[in-house]
């Protein structure tokens, strides 16, 4: 399956089944943290990489498979999912073919900007765009932006989509240590978010490897902190991931556990709460893996990740 990938554990989503529309790694950013790794297509181009036929039927197949496999459906592509032009088709026809599952678009925000892509996700239960910084300087060092983009205009697109939707608007922030945890940057932060009025901000931190090495997160009394800030909106530090556990076909773990880290490393923990099977089963598997050269394993703030060779 080319187009969904998981469950994949999500600490603000429980299992998470991805929906992946573009190219891996197709981006408006080229975020230092980002775990699926550094941009190799820094584009603003909108274009149809996608069949949404051919990814209804997979997820036709998937849930034949796994019927009570997944909590959420996420577009949470290896890059920009707003760039697919026909996401706002695709979104209309998941939530036809699924109306019981939360639908949710991780967004960097970068082309809420423009009408067409504001309208494209309006029918999502839940859109998260994320803003990482209030300054350009800031901005440009922590998201590595594709040079026609403007942080003022960016801002802008959030309101305007505040604006439009009905849906639950959370904004996302992602803080990294020595980039954009200063008190100047998460006060200017605080006061930019505001007026856009989110549902919710989450905080959210460096947990797994990051694209761009020497990029490190903040400890559990430094976010908490940094909450603090955004006192007059609801504001939710994002946490350790915990799942419940689900039942599993082991037929295919060797295949699932390669597409899953092949998205983003995981713990051996957040695999077997992902692919509901024990951990140890995980353990062994993954060693098998390791030992044909299809899996590393990488140490990343004291914690062993499992990861693709790429």
């Amino acid at each position: 399956m080319s187009h969904i990938f998981g469950p994949v554990p999500s600490r603000r989503l429980g299992r998470s089944l991805g929906i992946d529309v573009v190219p891996p790694k197709t981006c408006s950013f080229d975020c230092i943290y980002c775990e699926s790794g550094p941009t190799t297509r820094l584009s603003l181009r909108r274009e149809n990489f996608a069949d949404s036929s051919e990814i209804l039927a997979e997820l036709d197949e998937f849930f034949r498979l796994h019927p009570d496999a997944a909590d959420a459906l996420t577009f949470s592509s290896a890059g920009e999912p707003t760039l697919f032009s026909g996401i706002g088709e695709l979104i209309a026809r998941v939530k036809k073919a699924y109306p019981r599952l939360p639908l949710i678009v991780l967004t960097n925000g970068s082309l809420l900007w423009e009408p067409e892509v504001r309208r494209n996700l309006l029918k999502a239960d839940r859109v998260v765009p994320s803003l990482d910084a209030a300054s350009t300087g800031v901005f440009t060092k922590i998201n590595r932006p594709h040079p026609s983009l403007d942080l003022a205009r960016i801002i802008e697109g959030i309101g305007a989509f505040r604006s439009e939707y009905k849906g639950r608007l959370h904004i996302e922030i992602v803080l990294v240590s020595g980039v954009n945890d200063s008190d100047e940057e998460l006060s200017a932060l605080a006061r930019t978010i505001e007026p856009l009025k989110p549902d919710k901000v989450e905080l959210n931190t460096v947990v797994r490897p990051p694209a761009h090495h020497g990029t490190v997160g903040l400890t559990k009394s430094q976010m908490a902190r940094a909450a603090s800030f955004f006192g007059s909106v609801e504001t939710e530090t994002v946490g350790v991931f915990r799942a419940r556990t689900a039942g599993s076909d082991e037929e295919s773990l060797g295949a699932r556990i390669v597409e899953t880290v092949g998205r983003r490393p995981c713990t051996m923990s957040e695999l077997a709460a992902s692919l509901g099977v024990p951990e140890k089963t995980v353990e062994l598997e993954s060693a098998r893996l390791q030992s044909q050269g299809e899996l590393a394993v990488r140490l990343f703030d004291g914690k062993l990740f499992l990861c693709c060779i790429k």
